[in-house]
């Protein structure tokens, strides 16, 4: 197929490490990054544990962290794709908060430039550090938007509208979001857990994440051999409730269906899951039952990332996406960190230490958000 779309190059900074061979070994060995913050502490927040990035430096302006992540990981996935900035290059990107610091820092009397603090500053300044003159677009729907901003990409570089694209998420750590989840009580003091018995909600992360998608004759023409398939997203909407999601999992049911029919596979060639998993009780249990909606009895094997790397909002599902590749390139499934004791309710095959999987084929990363957005990307083996 000559509109086929594939992954090309990948760039990430997350908690667990700033480099692809960094975050793999530290993900199939199970660690997490969660860690008590002393200055969280010192602030009264109710928790005080996250998943932050510790050794990313700032260019002196802690408002512009969030351009600063992204700028990093979109660097690293051009010179992974060894693709210059020549062509009408997109920069697809979602988030959830914008550049969080530069809000707080107005509750604190700091003059708020919103032109200087949402979302859209994210692409503008990857085309601006590129010298990329392709159309920018910004996704903010919430923990679903690293799968939107990928799926838009890819749908631009099928229908050539773009030559290529760079698309991803990121996400600085946001403590009017920390606050937010505190106060909903969808926060574990503790440890994320994703499908554990004893779990008791989300950890707040931060990071970024991109990935530059071409057409694959386009990449094979200049000598580059594809990293994985992007076959396509399912979206769907739930409009049940603000934040909760319908119990029966259909929403979330609806967005899988969608997914697998645009890859055009059924869903017994889906060889593992990479659930949305959060920790929370009513999230993981309404995933769960989708998963044997679509599945039925035979639900691939399941894992999530978040108690490993925390919740990183709009840029979970960018994070998520380049782990799919990674796990596909390695055939290899990373484990669910933290899973202590599996919820038996949940009837799901958890991954809990690294799995080969040499038959590996397609890969299904889900993400749902606030509400009720849905998605599920498909990404297949090159």
């Amino acid at each position: 197929m000559t509109d086929r779309v594939v992954v090309t190059g990948m760039g990430l900074r997350t908690p667990l490490g700033s480099d692809l061979e960094t975050l793999w070994a530290r993900l199939l060995s199970g660690e997490s990054a969660s860690q008590h913050w002393p200055d969280l502490a010192a602030e009264n927040f109710p928790i005080a544990s996250a998943c932050r990035l510790q050794d990313f430096e700032v260019s002196g302006d802690p408002t512009r962290r969030g351009r600063d992540l992204a700028v990093a990981a979109a660097r690293d996935a051009l010179t992974d794709s060894d693709l210059d900035g020549d062509g009408r290059i997109g920069v697809f990107v979602g988030t959830t908060m914008g550049e969080s610091a530069a809000f707080e820092a107005a509750a604190d009397g700091a003059e708020l430039r919103i032109d200087e603090a949402a979302g859209s500053v994210f692409a503008a300044e990857v085309a601006r550090d590129r010298g990329l003159a392709g159309p920018l677009r910004t996704y903010g729907t919430a923990c679903a938007a690293g799968n939107y901003a990928l799926g838009a990409a890819a749908t631009a570089v099928r229908k050539g509208t773009v030559t290529a694209a760079v698309s991803g998420g990121v996400e600085p750590f946001s403590k009017i979001a920390m606050l937010g989840f505190a106060r909903s009580r969808a926060m574990s003091g503790d440890l994320c857990r994703p499908f554990d018995r004893a779990r008791a909600g989300m950890q707040l992360g931060e990071a970024a994440a991109f990935l530059v998608l071409e057409r694959e004759d386009q990449a094979l023409a200049r000598g580059r051999d594809p990293l994985a398939v992007v076959g396509g997203l399912g979206l769907s909407g739930d409009a049940f409730h603000p934040t909760a999601p319908r119990e029966d999992g259909s929403g979330m049911a609806a967005a899988m269906r969608a997914g697998l029919a645009a890859a055009g596979i059924g869903p017994s060639e889906v060889g593992w899951v990479c659930a949305h998993g959060t920790g929370t009780l009513r999230s993981d249990a309404a995933e769960a039952r989708a998963l044997h909606t679509v599945f039925g009895d035979q639900t691939p094997p399941v894992a999530s990332v978040k108690g490993a790397l925390g919740h990183s909002l709009g840029a979970a599902t960018a994070v998520q996406a380049v782990v799919a590749v990674q796990a596909l390139r390695t055939r290899t499934l990373p484990p669910n960190a933290n899973l202590v004791e599996p919820d038996d309710s949940l009837m799901l095959d958890v991954v809990i230490e690294p799995r080969p999987a040499p038959e590996l084929r397609w890969i299904m990363s889900c993400g749902y958000a606030f509400g009720g957005l849905n998605s599920a990307l498909m990404l297949g083996r090159a």
